[in-house]
């Protein structure tokens, strides 16, 4: 039987900015991976510009696919 794991995500949605900021991935790469659907960002409806933040939750959940898991959200 395999133990459960709980991963709390405490900042669901981090700013572009922050994202990089922690990481140290400069903004106009973060932004090609964006394009390049590799970092998922929270969709924003209508708006063409704003706020673009990170989906950390699906950032997760997409490092942890790479790995014989079974993942419950």
């Amino acid at each position: 039987m395999r133990p459960k794991i709980t991963i709390a995500i405490p900042e669901p949605y981090l700013p572009l900015e922050e994202y990089c900021r922690r990481t140290g991935t400069k903004i106009d790469t973060a932004r090609r991976l964006i394009g390049y659907g590799k970092l998922p960002i929270k969709p924003k409806g209508d708006q063409k510009k704003g706020l673009v933040e990170v989906n950390m939750a699906a950032l997760t959940i997409m490092a942890l696919s790479g790995y014989d898991v079974s993942l419950e959200v």
